[in-house]
């Protein structure tokens, strides 16, 4: 699993690399001599605040769903689900290498994987939830950044991937019970059944986790939902104020609702930790507000406060864990 981190990191660096390259050479075209950042106590008390409140929720968010599923699920336990799911988000195609450490973890606090995988569809689906709420609000602001051909191209992909995805959920939910009968009636008792079985009772346990989070699990799973709005509207409000580090004139509903759309759009990407696809959005997005001399460098600020910071912080989470090592190839 070590091999597998190292290469992972080694291409996230390749990419990122090659992304501030293409940036210079299109954007700065030479050495900045302008770059000017103001350090005003007040905003870097702001932003060190976004930063702990953005990740504390992110925390509380997988804290409260699984308590749902065991008492004794504790915040240590979702500091680890969260932090060390952004690290292994961070070295793969499509930000998927968090899924099978997320849910080794939860199958080791005796949540069952159905379960468990309820808990990690849950938070996703709760994020979509904060883009249909807020999109309304934030369409003044991005009447200009829609219309690009760069924007367009990434919805169109987004609209592809959320719809297959949305279709085979719905085909689970509807003939699950009913796949189940078919395969015990016309499969003989071999190695094949037992598997469409087991595949068919994952599903079953999958539904039942569902639920329970909209049953007896709603108190906490709203409490989720406000600590998810909190937490990714601190991290679009981060990026105002790291903006403000190099134009202290910039518009809070601009930067706030360019950030979001760009979170969005930079989900699902297949480089890891969404490399290249992300600086090449954020250099696109707000180069104009920070100015061509400046944007490689809040490239690398915003990035290193929201990504690779947190990333760092899940390093420790492998080491609260002695035996996942083993363990987890089972489920990756």
């Amino acid at each position: 699993m070590k091999s597998k981190i190292k290469k992972g990191l080694l291409l996230f660096f390749i990419f990122t690399l090659s992304a501030y390259m293409i940036i210079f050479l299109f954007y700065v075209k030479d050495i900045p001599k302008n770059i000017k950042i103001h350090f005003d106590l007040l905003n870097l008390l702001a932003i060190i605040l976004l930063f702990f409140l953005s990740n504390f929720f992110n925390i509380l968010r997988v804290y409260f769903l699984g308590k749902i599923f065991n008492r004794e699920f504790s915040f240590s336990d979702g500091y680890v689900f969260t932090l060390g799911g952004v690290l292994l988000a961070l070295i793969t195609p499509f930000q998927s290498g968090g899924m099978p450490f997320q849910l080794f973890l939860l199958s080791k606090k005796r949540i069952n994987l159905g379960n468990a995988t309820s808990v990690l569809l849950m938070r996703g689906f709760q994020s979509v939830i904060v883009f249909i709420f807020t999109i309304p609000f934030m369409l003044i602001y991005l009447q200009n950044v829609l219309s690009t051909s760069y924007v367009k191209s990434l919805i169109k992909y987004f609209m592809v991937i959320y719809s297959i995805v949305f279709i085979i959920l719905l085909f689970i939910v509807i003939f699950n019970d009913k796949l189940k009968v078919i395969i015990e009636k016309n499969f003989s008792d071999n190695l094949l059944k037992r598997i469409l079985l087991n595949i068919v009772n994952f599903f079953s346990n999958f539904q039942g986790g569902l639920k329970t989070i909209f049953t007896k699990g709603i108190k906490k799973n709203i409490m989720s939902l406000i600590a998810t709005f909190i937490s990714l509207y601190s991290y679009f409000a981060l990026s105002y104020f790291v903006i403000r580090l190099f134009n202290s004139e910039v518009d809070f509903m601009k930067a706030f609702s360019l950030q979001f759309l760009l979170t969005y759009l930079s989900a699902f990407v297949p480089t890891p930790g969404s490399s290249g696809v992300a600086e090449g959005g954020i250099a696109l997005f707000f180069s104009q507000i920070v100015g061509k001399d400046n944007i490689l460098v809040y490239i690398f600020i915003f990035r290193f406060i929201s990504t690779y910071t947190p990333a760092f912080l899940g390093l420790f989470s492998f080491l609260k864990i002695k035996d996942w090592e083993k363990s987890i190839s089972n489920v990756d």
